[in-house]
């Protein structure tokens, strides 16, 4: 398992670093002080950082493994525990690089930016960025999927479903909690607008009341109380959720792969028997 996983982690993370950066500059465009430009190092990663999350990924496999090494030692062992510190190391570099990530987009959304509640496909690089790293997590529990277990047998105990099946939710929880600083954006954004309307249409509408009272003729105020409620419907169907229906529909499906690759290999060792 090892070496795919490791294989797999140095395979996507060029594409899942231009997620990022696409996200960014994305955001950056959107910046009403634009000179100074998004701050990458702020809330960022290190390499000093990523270099002690290595370690710490490398750490956890030695103080799990090493007894076994010592008390058994052949060089095969030696090999599953180098291979094992790489790809645990290089997972805590991939953990530690998605935190780091979200804190430099957050610090970019508290930022004064121009925002049209209505107009949310600058944000969408934000969900194409989530749906990215939720990809990348349905392709390791796929992986993992495919290698668990000495014998198919162990797809027939319960205690592998209870530990896979909130791994297998990960990636759709990946998708959301990554977007919903943006969201909490989009809606604060959104609902200011929708409070500024809503306060015209009241005042239009005493107006329109006064005018009315006074036996003139109010198609002014009437066409304008049309327009702002019209303004105000739209709003009210407003997305603040950064991404659109093909984003949504590919996680739904891809959180069904793991599940299939279970399926998969359960009827597999039913067929071979």
């Amino acid at each position: 398992m090892a070496p795919t996983i490791i294989t797999y982690i140095l395979a996507v993370a060029p594409f899942q670093a231009a997620a990022d950066e696409h996200a960014l500059t994305s955001l950056h465009s959107l910046l009403i002080d634009e000179e100074a430009g998004p701050d990458r190092s702020a809330g960022g990663g290190t390499t000093r950082h990523e270099l002690l999350a290595f370690g710490c990924g490398v750490l956890l496999v030695v103080l799990l493994s090493a007894q076994t090494v010592l008390v058994g030692f052949t060089w095969l062992e030696l090999i599953l525990l180098i291979e094992s510190g790489l790809e645990f190391g290089l997972l805590g570099v991939v953990i530690y690089g998605s935190l780091a990530s979200t804190r430099v987009t957050n610090t970019l959304l508290r930022r004064p930016m121009r925002i049209d509640p209505l107009e949310v496909t600058p944000f969408e690089a934000i969900g194409r960025q989530s749906l990215s790293l939720a990809l990348v997590f349905v392709g390791g529990i796929t992986l993992s999927l495919l290698f668990v277990g000495a014998h198919p047998e162990a797809f027939l105990q319960w205690q592998l479903y209870v530990v896979y099946a909130p791994l297998i939710l990960m990636p759709m929880l990946v998708f959301f909690l990554s977007m919903a600083p943006t969201h909490r954006r989009l809606q604060a954004a959104r609902d200011g607008e929708l409070r500024r309307v809503q306060g015209l249409i009241r005042r239009e509408c005493a107006e329109l009341v006064r005018r009315m009272e006074a036996g003139e003729e109010p198609a002014a105020c009437a066409q304008r109380v049309t327009a702002l409620t019209a303004y105000e419907a739209r709003l009210l169907e407003a997305r603040t959720w950064p991404y659109n229906t093909t984003m949504l529909r590919t996680v739904f499906v891809s959180v069904l792969i793991p599940g299939a690759t279970m399926v998969g290999r359960v009827l597999a060792d039913l067929l071979g028997r």
